[in-house]
């Protein structure tokens, strides 16, 4: 299955925004604002395990994010700025690859969930606000 690079973006960046998290996530993206997602049918059931694993996940894309977004804000053509959110996309996609417990699949899965059940995303900012103070040394 192929993962579109600017599926991941728009729903990491709409996701960040409901939850209103300060991870530098929720900075514009070009197309986000006009993504429009489709309900998901029936909001999946999410254990606690598989949301931990998410949160952890979330946190190393948002870094990816941090460290990109200075670059494509920089960019100085728009071709430069397509390049470098294709290649932060992809630094996104491996950093959910790599996360133990989770598949990309299951993320974008919970991102679009959660943009349509606020618990949901009460209890991920909750795991990521738990995920980053844990990291925190």
């Amino acid at each position: 299955m192929t993962i579109k690079t600017n599926n991941l973006l728009a729903g990491l960046s709409a996701v960040a925004l409901a939850l209103g998290l300060s991870f530098g996530v929720a900075q514009a993206q070009d197309a986000t604002p006009e993504v429009q997602l489709e309900a998901p049918a029936a909001a999946p059931q999410v254990d606690d395990e598989k949301l931990r694993s998410f949160a952890v996940a979330f946190l190393e894309v948002a870094k990816v994010n941090q460290t990109y977004q200075p670059q494509i804000e920089a960019a100085g053509t728009q071709e430069e700025q397509q390049r470098l959110q294709e290649e932060a996309g992809g630094q996104m996609i491996e950093a959910v690859a790599q996360s133990d417990g989770i598949t990309v699949d299951e993320y974008n899965t919970i991102i679009q969930a959660a943009q349509t059940d606020p618990d949901l995303a009460q209890r991920i900012n909750g795991h990521i606000t738990d995920a980053a103070n844990g990291a925190t040394e």
